[in-house]
């Protein structure tokens, strides 16, 4: 699996039904239809950013980079269709397997062009427990549990906590 750079063609990647600035911003298994899809916008000219795809599965998307301390806050969105959109792809459990295949190598391409091309040491993002995202695909890249924000976004109706998930390479 390999990114690339974002150009307008991949515009429809951007849009689709998941929680905003979310590190694996899959569907929420208790989404409304009647929701509206989150769109990120597209690239501008920031110095902090940067946009990549997968052509036709996912967008990846580095923010608030910051070059001299070399991390980044990481976010992926697979498109619609695609991971706990697509039910040909759940074939066990609530996170399919060929799902967690999907996702797990998102999450790993995201993780090596992060080092590898751009050179960032941590990388870091939100996670929503109470959308029930799947973390093995998270845990399997070396991302971990790093704390608690109470009341970190509006979810189902309510205030609920988001947690930050990050990564340290070393060497």
């Amino acid at each position: 699996m390999r990114l690339v750079a974002y150009r307008s063609s991949d515009a429809p990647l951007l849009t689709g039904y998941r929680l905003p600035d979310e590190l694996l911003g899959v569907r929420p298994a208790d989404w409304s239809d009647a929701a509206e899809p989150h769109r990120i916008s597209e690239p501008r000219e920031r110095r902090d950013e940067r946009l990549y795809v997968v052509r036709d599965i996912a967008y990846v998307r580095y923010t608030d980079i910051d070059w001299a301390s070399g991390q980044a806050r990481l976010e992926i969105g697979p498109r619609a269709g695609k991971g706990r959109d697509d039910p040909d792809a759940r074939e066990h459990g609530e996170h399919g397997e060929r799902e967690g295949d999907l996702l797990g190598a998102l999450v790993d391409a995201a993780v090596t062009h992060g080092r590898r091309v751009l050179n960032l040491r941590r990388l870091h993002g939100w996670v929503t427990p109470a959308a029930r995202p799947p973390l093995a695909p998270l845990r399997a890249a070396g991302f971990a549990w790093e704390a608690v924000v109470p009341r970190g976004c509006w979810y189902a109706g309510a205030e609920v906590e988001r947690e930050i998930w990050g990564l340290v390479a070393h060497g």
